[in-house]
């Protein structure tokens, strides 16, 4: 996933070379954006763990992301 910071900074096209560059393929590409309660349960697994967890959700809830299936 590309995050929002990532794309508000106009870094997507960057990344996506990246990713091509070091020979994936990207079979699927959808942008879309998470609500809290979304953002939650994706991140879910580090809740206990990571102390920056709300920040880590609110990140994820400021923009766009940009979901890539990379083969």
């Amino acid at each position: 996933m590309i995050k929002p910071h990532a794309i508000k900074d106009k870094n997507a096209g960057l990344i996506i070379d990246q990713i091509l560059g070091e020979g994936f393929e990207i079979s699927a590409m959808e942008l879309f954006y998470l609500d809290k309660p979304s953002a939650e349960e994706f991140l879910e697994v580090y809740k206990t763990l990571i102390p920056e967890f709300p920040e880590m959700v609110a990140e994820l809830t400021m923009g766009p992301c940009l979901a890539l299936e990379v083969r």
